[in-house]
């Protein structure tokens, strides 16, 4: 079974919860905490005005980055995602500007160059989904100085493991192009529940680790 699908059906899960008012008691409930834990560590070093940023949320699913952010007085949201069912979960919320349908590796990430000012990758970075070669389409589509926030669950699994290798290879070979200067890489305990573990309970329950990454376009 794909461990990202269980990231996926656990936002399933959230968005037949009455999208629109997900709590944070119900996602906490499921297990799923990726998007707090990447917009935390977004906001220890983001300095701009919120309401006069414009974020691109790749991998979007139903709107959970958005949902948070929107909290913090963030308001300019476009989000792309290969699946239409959850674009269409994501318009619901009310909260994005535009969206778009694009399986990347294989399409383009169809939005302006240099045009936002945050971009933020949670819940996609994993084989079979958003390729590493995709990366550098991120800061393509970010401007000078803008933020690029990534996340991942650290599965202990040999092709995830694979997965992570290539990603620090081109995250260095990136950084030696002088395309951008990493801030930080922290690594989260309590990432996303574990889908093998049974237990309900959030203080008995397993969790996989994971790894924000995240660093300006230069």
């Amino acid at each position: 079974r794909n461990n990202n699908e269980h990231e996926t059906k656990t936002r399933m899960k959230m968005q037949h919860k009455s999208d629109k008012n997900v709590t944070k008691k119900d996602i906490l409930t499921l297990g799923y905490r990726a998007h707090e834990h990447a917009v935390t560590v977004l906001m220890q070093h983001f300095t701009g005005d919120p309401s006069q940023t414009r974020v691109l949320d790749v991998a979007c699913g139903s709107g959970l980055v958005a949902k948070t952010m929107v909290e913090l007085g963030f308001g300019q949201f476009v989000g792309v995602d290969a699946s239409e069912g959850m674009l269409k979960e994501a318009e619901l919320t009310g909260l994005y500007q535009d969206l778009h349908h694009a399986i990347l590796g294989t399409q383009a990430l169809s939005v302006e160059r240099e045009w936002f000012d945050v971009v933020t990758v949670v819940g996609g970075l994993y084989p079979g989904f958003i390729p590493v070669s995709a990366v550098r389409e991120f800061y393509e589509a970010t401007k000078p100085g803008g933020l690029v926030c990534m996340s991942r669950g650290n599965y202990p699994r040999p092709e995830y493991i694979s997965y992570d290798e290539a990603l620090e290879e081109t995250l260095a070979e990136m950084e030696t192009e002088g395309l951008w200067t990493r801030l930080t890489a922290t690594k989260v305990q309590r990432y996303v529940a574990d889908h093998l573990c049974e237990e309900e309970d959030p203080d008995r329950r397993e969790y996989i680790p994971g790894t924000i990454y995240l660093a300006p376009n230069k």
